[in-house]
């Protein structure tokens, strides 16, 4: 019984570990770094989008976004189509985030699958897929 959600809660629990202890010196947290890989991959960004992308509280992603200002990782900007909405973007510093961030979520990924072959790995995807599509 509850099979999968303790398998859901222990690979979750680990990944976090792993990527907090990675990305410690950054001041950021292994529930952030999917905020810094959306923003660089998507420039322009608004708040909502990043919510949207994450399936993430408007209210969490908010402060994720002010302490990655604080911090110089983005900048934003008032959107020209609606003045209530700003544009996100990275910064320098943002960019060369992305590129450690990036590294480390292919390690971990790496590590999670590590004796799998490609065709298993992408089994896998499309299960997980799915699996996200029922919580829609």
């Amino acid at each position: 019984m509850h099979d999968f959600m303790n398998r859901f809660s222990i690979l979750h629990r680990h990944s976090t570990i792993y990527l907090d202890r990675h990305l410690k010196m950054d001041g950021i947290t292994g529930s952030q770094y999917t905020h810094i890989l959306v923003i660089c991959e998507n420039p322009g960004v608004s708040q909502e989008d990043i919510s949207d992308k994450l399936k993430i509280d408007k209210g969490s992603v908010a402060r994720t976004v002010k302490q990655f200002e604080r911090e110089g990782y983005i900048t934003r900007l008032t959107s020209i189509e609606d003045k209530r909405q700003y544009r996100i973007y990275p910064t320098d510093k943002g960019k060369a985030l992305y590129s450690k961030v990036h590294g480390i979520a292919i390690e971990s990924e790496n590590r999670l699958t590590k004796e799998f072959t490609d065709i298993e790995r992408e089994i896998l995807k499309n299960l997980l897929d799915k699996v996200m599509l029922n919580l829609e």
